[in-house]
């Protein structure tokens, strides 16, 4: 067994959508990034990518490829599953914290799971996502960005 972890953080800024675990979540701003900025999947992408030693999102998906620009990380996810199978792992679970002051996520959280565990090809009950508030201190308590952890077991 293999157990891998990732942070991943962005800016917020006007005129952007927010995307967090493949979902649109209506808010006044969205996070600043060269895909769709989801800090939540880039957490378990990196945590994932770490457990099984083949790196890090910007080894595989560097924000300088055209390619990827403005991207869906549902699909950058499901390309990692699938080198995650061909390297013969399987996921035992995920689990991920968004912290941000601001919208509340609660209303989101099931689909988040759902787009995961989908992209992912495993069960719901395998995916875990929470969300906190820093009681308004730093930067995400102040609403400048949106940072993601995600913790994996790998087998």
């Amino acid at each position: 067994m293999r157990i891998g972890m990732g942070y991943d953080v962005h800016k917020l800024v006007e005129d952007r959508k927010l995307i967090l675990g493949g979902v649109e979540i209506p808010y006044e701003k969205g996070l600043l990034g060269h895909s769709d900025a989801d800090v939540l999947v880039h957490a378990i992408m990196d945590a994932l990518l770490g457990a099984a030693a083949l790196g890090d999102i910007g080894k595989h998906f560097p924000d300088t490829d055209p390619q990827y620009k403005g991207i869906s990380s549902i699909k950058l996810l499901e390309h990692v599953g699938a080198l995650l199978q061909e390297n013969g792992f399987e996921i035992g679970n995920i689990d991920s914290t968004i912290v941000c002051q601001r919208p509340k996520l609660a209303p989101y959280r099931e689909e988040m799971v759902h787009n995961i565990a989908n992209a992912l090809q495993i069960n719901e009950n395998q995916v875990g996502v929470k969300a906190t508030t820093e009681e308004g201190l730093g930067f995400t308590g102040e609403g400048l960005g949106i940072s993601s952890q995600a913790i994996v077991l790998l087998k």
